[in-house]
């Protein structure tokens, strides 16, 4: 990806952030999905690959951690976090519910402390 493509999508990823700067009832997924849109509309051509690594590199997250990254939203997604909800109680709230998924990320995160 050549660097002016990498950075009209980066662009376009930022624009979509800032249109729901305000906006708390969308989750970090459903915000990558509008960023598709944003992105589209520079880079018609561009990859979900592409949006979801300038996605992340707006966010500060490297590479190696954007899967673990995406697995932590998607339980957040299915679990609709309240305001002022940490990451981890969203997590420890849905494997309580059941969620496999979340409990193996809070396995995760005991692990590493």
């Amino acid at each position: 990806m050549t660097d002016e493509r990498e950075q009209l999508i980066e662009q376009a990823v930022r624009r979509a952030f800032g249109s729901l700067a305000e906006d708390r009832t969308i989750g970090a997924g459903g915000l990558c999905e509008l960023a598709y849109a944003f992105v589209a509309a520079d880079v018609p051509d561009a990859t979900q690959e592409e949006t979801q690594a300038a996605f992340a590199s707006v966010w500060g997250l490297e590479p190696a951690d954007r899967a673990l990254y995406e697995h932590v939203l998607a339980v957040g997604d299915r679990h609709s976090p309240g305001d002022g909800e940490t990451i981890e109680r969203v997590l420890q709230r849905a494997s309580r519910g059941g969620d496999m998924e979340a409990t193996c990320l809070l396995a995760l995160v005991k692990n590493a402390r």
